[in-house]
């Protein structure tokens, strides 16, 4: 049997970017960077750091990798245009979070921009759980979110704002989860808030466009008010420019914003799942993390489905009104065309009348030539014979005329015959 060259390939992305196992307490820290054309390759990051720690670095074009060093664990994962960084510190060390486990200063030589960073702090079940008030004093106020997860055996806080240091902070209590188990919650939590942050990218894009899209919405309506009064072709014809230039602005606008509002809604779409897969349960006082998102991300969220949905109608109304501009433009065109006709109808029945006109003077005239030819044979006849030449003369003038006229005719149905064939 020969196998499909994609085989492997497709295989492996089933088990593409494990998660990584994590034991309670620890600490991990979450980093995730847009990258764009100009900026370094992270990958290249990723070998100088297993280099200078003595691992085994990534395979060149890997979207994945996963190293084991001196104090915990850190993973590299390439997504399409952003990447994470995820750094396990065994033990829960409370100083300088996961990244003491690093290299000083290699966090900060990372390519691209930081768009999340999260510091979350793992407990285990021995330690005793945060009441209210140490929440509060932990996170700086009251405006929290938490959930049990897993059927109760984790339990998650976070406030998803960032602190003065520029990391979100997040408190995870292990209730009795597998090490492969806990890991997929922080995984879970983390991408939510990656997912979230790279969806409301639209959300300023939305915002702006809201005002190009409305001056264009008044151009629009001014034009279709106007097709009211327009009684020209040539005001048709105007109004079909503007529309046409209308239409020029709002292609430029989907083609600038279709990409990131279609990335929105696949990035939303992943952030509802993954809060689907925690499986919440309320924990305290405090607001489940997906009430919480769905209370403030999900307007956001709206409004760019809104603007999409915007930009789409206004080009289904320029399309209507230029469609019904065009009719308009072939009706008057066609009123046009058919006074054309009757004109060309009218000159050619005036060509037929001169032509017939043409004709019976041609006649006249052939038969004024042929007649005095006649004459000339009959009075040079009228030399050698006894004969009155003037009656001869007289008597021959019908029937040359009557030759020429026959002749004439004879000729023009040929004509209009060969013309008809």
């Amino acid at each position: 049997m020969r196998d499909h060259e994609l085989r492997n390939v497709l295989n492996d992305e089933l088990h593409g970017r494990p998660g990584i196992p994590v034991t309670a307490p620890s600490r991990v820290t979450h980093l995730a960077f847009t990258i764009g054309e100009g900026d370094g390759d992270p990958l290249a990051h990723v070998k100088m750091l297993c280099d200078a720690l003595g691992v085994k670095p990534p395979a060149d074009g890997a979207q994945h990798h996963t190293a084991e060093i001196a104090g915990g664990q850190i993973k590299y994962e390439r997504h399409g245009e952003f990447y994470r960084i995820s750094v396990v510190s065994e033990g829960g060390s409370e100083k300088g979070e996961a990244l003491v486990i690093l290299p000083v200063g290699w966090v900060e030589g990372l390519p691209g921009h930081r768009l999340v960073g999260i510091h979350t702090r793992i407990m285990s079940m021995d330690e005793p759980t945060p009441d209210v008030a140490e929440l509060v004093a932990m996170f700086g106020h009251e405006d929290l979110a938490g959930s049990k997860t897993s059927s109760g055996q984790a339990t998650v806080w976070t406030d998803f704002r960032i602190g003065t240091d520029g990391y979100t902070r997040m408190l995870v209590q292990d209730n009795g989860l597998s090490p492969l188990r806990l890991g997929r919650v922080i995984r879970r939590i983390h991408e939510i808030e990656t997912y979230r942050m790279m969806a409301l990218l639209a959300l300023p894009m939305a915002r702006k466009v809201q005002g190009e899209l409305a001056g264009l919405e008044r151009a629009v309506s001014r034009v279709t008010a106007d097709m009211l009064s327009a009684q020209e072709s040539h005001e048709d014809a105007e109004l079909l420019t503007r529309l046409s230039r209308i239409a020029r602005d709002v292609e430029e606008i989907s083609s600038r914003t279709s990409y990131r509002f279609s990335a929105a809604r696949a990035y939303a779409a992943l952030v509802d799942k993954r809060i689907s897969e925690l499986g919440e349960e309320k924990v305290m006082s405090f607001q489940r993390i997906g009430v919480f998102l769905d209370r403030r991300f999900g307007p956001a969220m709206a409004t760019c489905l809104a603007v999409s949905d915007r930009i789409k109608s206004l080009a289904e109304r320029i399309e209507r009104a230029s469609n019904l501009l065009r009719t308009r433009v072939d009706i008057a065109l066609e009123g046009q065309n058919q006074q054309l006709l009757r004109s060309m109808e009218k000159r050619g029945h005036q060509q037929l009348r001169l032509q017939e006109t043409v004709e019976g003077l041609s006649v006249v005239a052939i038969s004024y030539y042929l007649i005095g030819i006649v004459s000339k044979i009959i009075e040079g006849a009228g030399d050698y014979a006894n004969v009155n030449t003037k009656l001869i003369g007289l008597i021959t003038i019908p029937v040359v005329v009557l030759l020429v006229f026959y002749g004439v005719r004879r000729l023009r149905k040929r004509i209009l015959k060969a013309a008809g064939d």
